[in-house]
């Protein structure tokens, strides 16, 4: 086998019409930065890495010559792993905008740069991160810093956003991903405060995430989420809050319990799961127990204890989906009526699964279905359907006996 572990090779690199060229010696350099300029004068900064192994001989098992890798690499890129759009500079020089889930090689970047980030809307409001330094001490493959963003119009004040910054070695150059490990969405009509290892977070009524990230942001095992409704005078206690939920979960659903001092307990089912990258987690927040109206009739309802009325009728329109919060979850009865006319159903249960007819003394939609669904891990919809024709079919599953029938008031 030639050895070719000594030798000195030149390599071509071509970017646009500019040709530049530099030496590769594999003994002594096996990894380089070389910086290339290009017809305008930007410079391009690259990280030259470089293996030598043994290869096998064609159709056999025996090694008989070198291999010779070369990988050429951008120094620095950026991944925004965010679910917003953001803005980045470098050495405080041109805004370049990164859109959420994508990548760019950072060509004008060097070890000895600095890259401020811009989130240009969240929370309705400019953000702008400290600058950081991209010289980082390296301690083993990737690392992971803390990036401040601070109020672009007011930088004094005392609010902040918390992101993460995690560097990747690969063949010596460095992958940037800027990610919040938590995305946290509150699909119910209250307003919410999540606890997370003693950090606070308000979670407002809205269809956008709410990134957090906990002071001790390090990757820790069996961390624990907490929750409590917010807005309520209640004292500063841990009965407050709801149980525990774990966060460290590839995709878990359950269902926990925020009591409020009327005794009234609210019952969120929590979606836990892994998000588009393995750092992320994403929180779905949503009410155990659902009302569907797909009926063309506008309904109301409304639990009951024993045949009494426990608040006041709810409406719901026709397509609407709305959240139920009984009182008394360990019996599940309720009863509906319609909003034209105020007659009512008798009661019914909410807790096994199950379809069935409800009679409405009313001429024109005489009867109503309710269907009872449930996913097995807590979370219960309940959902309701005008009468069509062969909704209640009757089936002989006998195979040599006939049957007959008639309704109860034709006896």
């Amino acid at each position: 086998m030639t050895d070719l572990s000594h030798a000195l090779f030149e390599v071509h690199i071509t970017l646009g019409q500019t040709n530049n060229c530099c030496s590769i010696d594999w003994e002594n350099k096996p990894t380089m930065e070389r910086t290339l300029k290009l017809n305008d004068g930007t410079e391009v900064h690259l990280t030259i890495f470089t293996e030598l192994n043994a290869a096998y001989m064609e159709n056999t098992d025996q090694l008989d010559h070198a291999c010779f890798n070369i990988y050429i690499h951008p120094t620095l890129c950026l991944i925004n792993l965010l679910p917003i759009d953001i803005k980045y500079l470098i050495d405080f020089v041109k805004e370049i905008d990164l859109k959420s889930n994508q990548s760019c090689s950072m060509i004008s970047a060097n070890r000895n740069s600095t890259l401020t980030f811009i989130i240009q809307s969240y929370d309705n409001t400019r953000w702008i991160s400290d600058a950081i330094d991209l010289e980082f001490e390296r301690t083993n493959d990737h690392y992971e810093y803390l990036v401040l963003f601070h109020y672009a119009t007011s930088p004094n004040l005392e609010k902040t956003l918390r992101m993460i910054l995690r560097v990747d070695t690969i063949h010596e150059s460095y992958r940037l991903s800027l990610y919040s490990p938590f995305w946290i969405f509150n699909y119910i009509d209250l307003k919410l405060e999540l606890q997370i290892e003693n950090n606070r977070t308000f979670i407002d009524v809205a269809q956008t995430p709410v990134l957090v990230c906990p002071e001790r942001f390090e990757s820790e095992t069996n961390r624990k989420g907490q929750l409590r409704l917010y807005g309520i005078e209640q004292g500063d206690t841990m009965a407050d809050w709801s149980e525990n939920f774990s966060l460290d979960v590839i995709r878990n659903i359950s269902v926990v319990s925020c009591e409020v001092p009327n005794d009234r307990k609210y019952m969120i089912c929590v979606d836990v799961e892994t998000g588009p990258s393995s750092l992320v987690k994403i929180i779905e927040f949503s009410p155990s127990i659902v009302i569907i109206n797909k009926s063309i009739i506008a309904i109301e309802i409304v639990e009951t204890v024993s045949d009494k009325e426990q608040d006041q009728w709810v409406s719901v329109y026709p397509e609407q989906t709305i959240p139920f919060w009984p009182r008394n979850m360990k019996d599940g009865v309720m009863r509906v009526r319609y909003t034209c006319n105020h007659v009512k159903s008798s009661p019914f249960t909410i807790t096994p699964t199950y379809r069935t007819l409800l009679q409405m003394d009313y001429e024109e939609h005489p009867v109503l279905c309710v269907e009872v669904t449930t996913n097995g891990q807590g979370r219960i919809t309940v959902i309701f359907e005008d009468y069509e024709a062969n909704d209640t079919p009757l089936v002989n599953c006998k195979q040599t006996d006939s049957v007959s029938f008639c309704e109860i008031d034709d006896l």
